[in-house]
């Protein structure tokens, strides 16, 4: 019988989107179960059918495995000759799930791994309340981390920050290189879509964090300031139907006389991608690694970015356009001069795809993952 391994994050699109390919690696030697909050974003069912079909790999929302585990526990009172549910290795993602993981039993916290895809919204919010929930979250990650067995980060500043803070002995903290891209995916899904380039966008949740306000209102700059270049793009919003959906009438109808259009995550971005001229990521998120700063660099589409953690690790340490002040006026200037600089772009194109290629492809951040998963000592 096949040892059992779980995997645990907010939703089943984070699942899908981005640790499939792990999945289908380790579940060729293990059996998998999936568990999620919540479904989130559209996702594609025909991966997770052919997970299901072909490895076996089980989904199940946190709700009905809970029951599941319950009920078996319970059967297992009266029972002897059941098979003890037993898990190798539980690996859990994102905040939410790290935080359930405290009613984990104390038998199974020794065989937790989590994985920090970036400290989230309450380590780099500025707002009070925050700022306590932090506290209040830095003392249970210290608990838990001192019991699981493994803690992976996706950059060296999320590392720091862990051991100096003292919230996790350095010796179980590993770094990987993202969530791992699929850059064979990218070509050919780019390669479907006609290149149209006529919008300057951004992509992300509607939170502060994210810089969405600093979008609209760069957006506000460049019209007045360079009205002949706003002529020919268009400002858009690539966001969660669900963020969409939370604006009121009132927010949707300014965004429109603005003329930013608001349009919804797709499974498959590259449609979006193939018609973007400019990228804007005035973010103060605490981010991994910016999936949406690796995949359009990969490509080739010029991007305006915080230097922050988790782009840093993306973009050249002498890269042209990051932002150099949250003023969105000077953002505006920025973003003028960056349009018009097509000889720069065109200069690191093939030295920034063949950087993401080389360090961030998704065959290199599954191996370092499954090395340090299956290392003997653990």
């Amino acid at each position: 019988m096949k040892n059992k391994i779980i995997f645990f994050a907010n939703t089943l699109w984070f699942l899908e989107k981005f640790k499939y390919e792990l999945i289908k690696d380790i579940s060729e030697d293990y059996e998998v179960t999936c568990i999620y909050l919540r479904k989130g974003p559209p996702h594609n069912k025909y991966k997770i059918e052919i997970l299901n079909k072909n490895n076996n790999v089980k989904f199940e929302s946190f709700r009905k495995f809970l029951l599941n585990f319950i009920s078996f526990k319970i059967f297992s009172l009266f029972n002897f000759q059941l098979n003890s549910l037993t898990y190798q290795k539980i690996i859990i993602f994102t905040i939410g799930p790290i935080l359930i993981s405290l009613l984990l039993p104390k038998n199974y916290k020794k065989n937790t791994i989590y994985v920090l895809e970036g400290l989230g919204r309450i380590f780099s919010s500025k707002r009070t309340l925050n700022k306590l929930i932090k506290i209040i979250i830095i003392k249970i990650y210290r608990f838990l981390f001192k019991k699981c067995k493994l803690v992976f980060v996706l950059n060296s500043h999320d590392y720091l920050f862990l051991i100096e803070n003292k919230i996790c002995p350095i010796y179980k903290i590993k770094v990987l290189p993202g969530t791992g891209l699929n850059y064979i995916q990218i070509e050919k899904g780019l390669s479907k879509n006609i290149r149209k380039q006529k919008y300057i966008d951004y992509i992300g949740r509607l939170i502060v964090e994210k810089g969405f306000y600093k979008f609209i209102l760069t957006k506000l700059n460049f019209e007045k300031y360079y009205p002949e270049l706003d002529k020919l793009y268009t400002f858009r919003i690539i966001t969660p139907q669900e963020d969409i959906n939370s604006l009121t009438n009132d927010e949707k109808e300014f965004l429109n006389k603005l003329n930013i259009q608001l349009r919804p995550y797709l499974i498959e971005p590259y449609s979006y991608y193939s018609e973007t001229k400019a990228l804007i990521v005035p973010s103060s998120y605490g981010e991994g690694l910016s999936r949406v700063v690796l995949e359009a660099s990969y490509i080739g589409i010029p991007i305006l970015a915080s230097k922050i953690r988790g782009i840093e690790e993306i973009l050249t340490v002498n890269y042209k356009y990051f932002i150099k002040s949250n003023n969105p006026f000077s953002m505006s200037q920025q973003l003028a001069e960056m349009i018009k600089d097509n000889a720069y772009f065109e200069e690191i194109k093939e030295f920034q795809k063949n950087y993401i290629k080389n360090n961030f492809s998704i065959n290199k951040s599954s191996k370092i993952f499954i090395e340090n998963l299956f290392r003997k000592e653990f």
